[in-house]
């Protein structure tokens, strides 16, 4: 994920980045009176949670396009293309499309250039009388509602960008379901050091008698008391709102299948088995969350097909299988320990045989500590080389100082073999590249001599710059 350019974004919207994260509603609700209020035109589910939130909306979107609705999709950050941040999949067909066609269904050019005209001269009124200037994803989350009240989205499904209550998507006031996705630590400076704190964020987007649907903080890494917690501040807010929960727990799915090509699997209140073809075993959570919501609203075998049909690039994608190139764009303790459990449930014994090439990036807001604990925690395969590198964005850890993280907190013998008569060995060496794209093809060019798997993880921003350079080989 490079930044955009100022000839495929609007500048007023690369401009107003200036404003930073502002959490608050107030800057949102008046610019949305002003563009006369588009986000009452769609039937919204509204998505918020610390991780699965993207998996999450791809399974309703791609559900409610097979059920034939024009579905809005809102989404962030993006990985690739600003522009697949906004997306409209209208019915089956687009659906479809969309397989053979990534980008198909994105906002197109003209359309984001004009809406953003309109929203820039709404700001200037609002400006003009002493009001605070909106965020860059106060801007976008309003171009976004008058694309999707243009194109005449039958139903939109709305990913919150940071916490809830607070967040630019939560002035929907009667969604058709809200959604809460796993819950952990990350953005504490903003939503708090507490899981009370953090719950109470995302449950901002509990609204009075819409249904809630919650995934079971006691099937997630938090501790007992963090889980107690977390239900406790959930169904405390559903109760003061009169909103109806499901609690949607591991108990109430059924394992039929599991391996490198997908999961089978079956839940207590659906009649058929389902099929996911996104790894790890949280999917199945997810997915099930999804069903859910979608029941009333779809009938089954769109909903069938729409889990069956749905993508989600850069979390735990498989771009090629021979050699293995695993991308994934985890960005938490949460979501390293996810990717290194999966991996040692699917791979282990490829990695015996063949140590992987790690290519590794973060962002020095996350928890590196947090996150290379969890890659590198009692692996039970080692790696032939680990290539680090810094995504093209301000925030990005350098390199040498990832390096010296590393160094200093784990040994070569927990990352690396050394045995003199292996033939893969590389003597523990660990590469820093000041560019993504030189560190993937130098990770390539390794792969190729040897066959060595390439596994990439680390952050959003990693995997958005890494996926076309690994992708295209």
């Amino acid at each position: 994920m490079s930044l955009p350019s100022e000839d495929l974004v609007p500048p007023f919207l690369l401009a107003s980045a200036r404003f930073g994260i502002q959490l608050g509603l107030m800057r949102m609700q008046s610019l949305l009176r002003r563009l006369g209020n588009p986000e009452n035109a769609c039937r919204v589910i509204h998505v918020a949670g610390t991780n699965g939130k993207g998996s999450v909306t791809s399974y309703l979107a791609t559900s409610l396009a097979c059920a034939g609705y024009r579905t809005g999709v809102y989404t962030s950050p993006y990985l690739e293309r600003f522009h697949e941040r906004i997306r409209v999949i209208d019915g089956q067909k687009g659906v479809l499309l969309l397989r053979e066609d990534e980008a198909h269904g994105e906002i197109d050019h003209d359309s984001l250039f004009r809406l953003s005209d309109l929203v820039e001269r709404a700001v200037r009124r609002m400006v003009a009388e002493g009001e605070e200037h909106p965020t860059e994803f106060e801007l976008v989350t309003a171009v976004a509602f008058l694309y999707f009240r243009e194109t005449r989205c039958q139903y939109v499904v709305l990913e919150t960008g940071l916490g809830g209550r607070l967040d630019s998507t939560n002035v929907i006031d009667r969604p058709v379901a809200t959604i809460i996705t796993s819950l952990g630590f990350d953005h504490t400076d903003r939503l708090g050091n507490t899981m009370a704190e953090i719950a109470a964020e995302k449950g901002g987007i509990i609204k009075n008698g819409c249904p809630l649907y919650f995934s079971d903080p006691h099937d997630s890494d938090l501790s007992s008391s963090d889980a107690d917690t977390a239900e406790k501040v959930i169904r405390d807010i559903a109760e003061k709102r009169s909103a109806p929960l499901m609690l949607m727990s591991s108990d109430r799915i059924t394992v039929a299948q599991s391996d490198e090509g997908g999961q089978t699997f079956g839940v207590d209140f659906f009649p058929e088995p389902l099929r996911v073809n996104l790894l790890g075993e949280y999917q199945m959570r997810n997915a099930a969350l999804a069903v859910a919501a979608l029941i009333g609203i779809c009938p089954p075998d769109a909903i069938r097909e729409g889990l069956r049909l749905t993508k989600w690039k850069g979390r735990l994608e498989v771009l090629r299988r021979s050699p293995l190139i695993l991308l994934d764009g985890g960005h938490n303790p949460q979501g390293a320990r996810s990717f290194r459990r999966t991996t040692e449930d699917l791979f282990a014994a490829l990695f015996l045989q063949h140590p992987p090439i790690l290519i590794l990036g973060f962002m020095r807001d996350k928890d590196a500590e947090g996150i290379l604990r969890e890659l590198f925690g009692g692996l039970s395969y080692r790696f032939r080389s680990i290539f680090l590198t810094a995504p093209d964005n301000p925030r990005s850890m350098s390199p040498t100082s990832l390096e010296r993280m590393i160094s200093e907190r784990f040994s070569d013998d927990s990352l690396f073999y050394n045995d003199d008569t292996s033939m893969y060995n590389r003597q523990g060496k660990i590469f820093a590249f000041q560019r993504v794209s030189d560190a993937c093809r130098a990770a390539l060019d390794d792969s190729e001599s040897c066959g060595a798997p390439i596994l990439c993880v680390g952050s959003l921003y990693l995997a958005g710059e890494a996926r076309p350079v690994l992708k295209n080989l």
